[in-house]
């Protein structure tokens, strides 16, 4: 059976943060830049590094948000982000696992994993800001999931030890 190339990117709502927080940190170096003083004397220069660090973070975020997508075609799974490419044969793979990160906020980020069945391929980890449908959903949910199976081996390791 044929399986359409799928491409999935990041959430709208995410992009457009990014696009909007780069139009700020933009304007916000131009406004300093064009400002009341003339030349760069009289100006601040902390001031001036913190506006130029904003705007890198900035452009660098807006790269990666616009820039990474999960690719699923007929045979493999890529991850593809501005500096890197990972990517499974389906034959490579050996289930899935779903993880859970706690941020200093306390707030959670959900990962979905594709793990490998060689160690030495890469491990295809990604969160759910990505814009799936029901056929990714679909393939993934094929997938075996690793974390059930660990729960049931360790059930029935400490079942076994007990007499």
């Amino acid at each position: 059976m044929s399986r359409p190339k799928r491409v999935y990117r990041l959430s709208p709502w995410i992009r457009l943060f990014a696009a909007a927080f780069l139009v700020f940190s933009l304007l916000g170096l131009f406004g300093l830049l064009w400002s009341q003083h003339a030349g760069v004397q009289g100006r601040n220069p902390a001031e001036m590094v913190e506006w130029a660090a904003i705007t890198l973070f900035a452009v660098c975020w807006a790269i990666y948000v616009f820039g990474a997508v999960i690719v699923l075609s007929e045979n493999a799974i890529e991850k593809r982000t501005p500096l890197k490419t990972d990517s499974l044969r389906f034959a490579e793979i050996r289930g899935r696992r779903e993880t859970v990160h706690r941020n200093f906020d306390g707030s959670y980020i959900r990962y979905l994993q594709v793990v490998p069945r060689d160690s030495l391929l890469p491990l295809i980890r990604f969160q759910k800001f990505y814009v799936f449908d029901a056929a990714f959903y679909a393939w993934y949910d094929e997938l075996p999931d690793l974390d059930s199976m660990d729960r049931a081996n360790q059930g029935f390791g400490t079942r076994a030890n007990v007499k």
